[in-house]
């Protein structure tokens, strides 16, 4: 991996609990946070129902230049359930960012 892939992405956490989004940045992210989520979730939803394999417990979105990812924990995938998401600066593809994530040197 070059130094540039390695460098570190812009990244901001957020936590899903009793319906809400919250996060320690500031509410104009939140509020963007949230309604991505809500549609990569409903997403998720309409093709859980079409498919017969229920709700997601977690999503990713990718634009050009973000990512977002959610994942629910294991009390359940309902709105009311606790969960976490993260927003990174930059379109990063799946496998790159859990190979990120798992990396001893990150």
């Amino acid at each position: 991996m070059s130094d540039s892939a390695a460098a570190p992405a812009p990244l901001q956490f957020f936590t899903l609990k009793d319906g809400l989004v919250s996060s320690d940045g500031d509410q104009a992210a939140v509020d963007s946070f949230a309604a991505d989520f809500q549609g990569l979730r409903h997403f998720g939803l309409k093709i859980g129902d079409c498919l017969d394999l229920g709700a997601p417990w977690m999503g990713t979105l990718q634009e050009d230049d973000f990512t977002l990812n959610y994942a629910y924990f294991d009390a359940g995938t309902d709105p009311q359930d606790p969960g976490a998401g993260a927003l990174i600066g930059q379109r990063i593809p799946m496998f790159e960012l859990l190979t990120r994530v798992n990396s001893p040197e990150a």
